[in-house]
This record gives structure tokens, C-alpha cells and sequence, in this order.
């Protein structure tokens, strides 16, 4: 039998551009900083927006 399952996935966005190409900069104590490579923000604040897979079994 086929049956079709949805696996949720995110993806993490810049609050200032929306762009996805960012980085994990620093952790440990001070928690997590991202950095943004197209507009060069840093900060722990991310956007993580979801989308749903199709995978068949």
C-alpha cells in the first residue's frame, strides 16, 4: 500500500531581509546568534517558516 506522509520542515529567515542564507555564529552561554550574510545582521531573533514534504513509503 501507498501511503503519502508529510514531514514538516523550516527554514530560518532573517527578520530584516528575509533571506535564508544565514549562519550560526556564537552559542554557549549567551545562546544562539545568527548572522546574516545578505544584510549583515546579527542577533539570537530568527524567522523559522515552515513548509511541508510529500515523501511516499
Amino acid at each position: 500500500m501507498y501511503v503519502k506522509r508529510r514531514k514538516r520542515k523550516g527554514v530560518l529567515t532573517c527578520p530584516h531581509c528575509g533571506s535564508a542564507d544565514l549562519y550560526y555564529e556564537a552559542g554557549l552561554i549567551t545562546g544562539y546568534k545568527y548572522h546574516c550574510k545578505k544584510c549583515q545582521y546579527i542577533g539570537a531573533f530568527v524567522i523559522e517558516k515552515d513548509f511541508e514534504e510529500e515523501k511516499g513509503e
